[in-house]
């Protein structure tokens, strides 16, 4: 009965020492993966940021030009609406 339960032990023992040693190779696999996926994104995070074009913002005759227009209607009321609009057309066409 002893040398049963002494090989029964060890048969589970080695069983466990097995499933660890698979759980830890499962683990470093599911790390590998997490880092390769890491590196991939930060790889395509600095390609974007190369094909970014910068941001050009309105000159100082270019703001001038658009405030010198006229956005008071004829009840003397600002139209911020089509400054808006004078804004965002002047700076999609520098920036597309």
């Amino acid at each position: 009965m002893i040398i049963k339960r002494a090989i029964a032990v060890e048969s589970l023992t080695k069983v466990c020492e097995e499933s660890l040693n698979l759980i830890k190779q499962l683990i470093d696999a599911d790390n590998e993966v997490y880092a390769k996926g890491v590196e991939d994104g930060m790889a395509a995070q600095s390609e974007v940021q190369r094909t970014l074009r910068p941001w050009v913002g309105l000159t100082e005759l270019e703001k001038a030009e658009i405030t010198s227009l006229k956005w008071w209607d004829w009840e003397d009321t600002f139209d911020i609406e089509g400054f808006i609009r004078a804004i965002e057309a002047k700076l999609k066409e520098k920036n597309t």
